[in-house]
């Protein structure tokens, strides 16, 4: 599983149903080796494209076959949304979309997706796109974003849901079990036992933009520090990195570990780290903060909104050299550690944010029956067939 849409999906069927909620897991197929150290938390049914008419046949099928009390669509992303909106509306299922951030930032559209032309262009019909996507989340739908931080350009779905003043319309962040400690160590295994270890586990992406992080730490001539990139799968960009990195020993390139592996690595990092152009509330960031590590990443999406780690205001040689140099220091190290734990327990926590969840689905049902006892007697007495 790759992504931290689909990692904050994975968690969140697993500690459901832990829960005692009956989870089902409808899912496109994602062409990814699965991961034998992320077994299926709950019933997960994989739905290979054939074509639309094809797919939404077998989304169909499934919810008849499942009849959920409640359906939970996660992210904007255009995986047959309006039909099963639809779908959820003539059944009478309440439906949440769960966004995990809609991207306005300006460089995010210039510098990943686009030629600088139609990436202006792209970006400007970005704004309308999303709030024509808000202004659908009416009657059976309920919009819950990750946090209560918008603006223009970052998190402009909660921002024009706020300014509309939706009723439909609630925030809860993502979250998942702390990292703990395991007798594997990370450390040991991969000979780095004496190292100061800075560990950036993401996806080798121009999104994450890892090969500017390798550049400016060159140009930098920062010494005595290991930065390791704990990649799900190699591919074109990875190359690229490595090329960037030109056999420099500070840095360091696994590919593909399994999941336990990863989160050791996170545990015994004196630090994590990411360099992206886009995010909003990046699980890497969440995990460091759940086990006191401290962390450095750009003000991208939410993170400015985080504690425990140090924000960098642009992504350039001087700040980035200024950042690691603080995080060298073990005071500095210390006190960020505390702060975000503290600032996980009390906002990201599961005991916190699945209490949130309950309320809003016992919610949601609660308002369902009701709605439904209305329109039965509705029809009782307007019905001209009525004895």
């Amino acid at each position: 599983m790759e992504g931290g849409v689909a990692m904050a999906t994975y968690e969140m069927a697993r500690d459901l149903q832990c829960l005692g909620w009956d989870i089902h897991v409808l899912t496109p197929e994602s062409g990814l080796p699965p991961d034998s150290s992320l077994p299926d938390p709950c019933s997960v049914t994989r739905i290979s494209f054939v074509s639309s008419h094809e797919t939404r046949h077998r989304i169909d099928a499934c919810l008849e076959h499942i009849h959920p009390s409640l359906v939970i669509f996660h992210s904007w992303q255009d995986w047959h949304l309006d039909y099963m909106a639809a779908l959820c509306r003539e059944r009478n299922i309440p439906m949440i979309i769960r966004s995990h951030g809609c991207h306005t930032d300006f460089h995010s559209f210039f510098r990943i997706q686009y030629p600088p032309f139609f990436g202006i262009k792209k970006w400007i019909t970005s704004f309308p796109t999303i709030r024509r996507n808000v202004n659908k989340i009416t009657g059976h739908l309920h919009l819950v974003c990750l946090d209560d931080h918008g603006s223009l350009f970052k998190g402009y779905d909660y921002y024009y849901a706020k300014k509309r003043g939706m009723p439909n319309f609630t925030v809860i962040p993502n979250t998942f079990l702390p990292l703990q400690p395991s007798s594997f160590s990370f450390r040991k295994k991969y000979h780095l036992e004496h190292s100061l270890l800075f560990s950036c586990p993401a996806s080798a992406s121009v999104r994450k933009n890892q090969k500017a992080f390798i550049r400016h730490v060159k140009k930098s001539n920062i010494k005595g520090i290991q930065f390791i990139f704990l990649v799900p799968q190699y591919n074109s960009y990875a190359e690229q990195m490595e090329k960037e990195a030109d056999g420099d020993p500070a840095f360091r390139f696994f590919y593909g570990l399994p999941r336990h592996e990863v989160q050791a690595a996170i545990i015994e990092s004196n630090a994590v780290f990411l360099y992206s152009i886009q995010e909003q509330q990046p699980l890497t960031l969440l995990e460091a903060m759940s086990c006191g590590v401290p962390w450095i990443a750009p003000d991208v999406g939410g993170i400015s909104t985080l504690q425990g780690g140090i924000v960098l205001k642009k992504r350039n040689t001087r700040n980035l050299q200024q950042a690691l140099l603080q995080m060298t220091q073990e005071n500095t190290r210390k006190i960020l550690s505390l702060a975000g734990k503290q600032f996980w327990c009390h906002r990201y926590s599961p005991k916190v944010v699945y209490q949130q969840w309950e309320i809003l689905f016992n919610d949601l049902l609660k308002k369902n029956r009701v709605s439904t006892c209305s329109r039965s007697e509705s029809a009782d007495i307007h019905s001209p067939f009525k004895t």
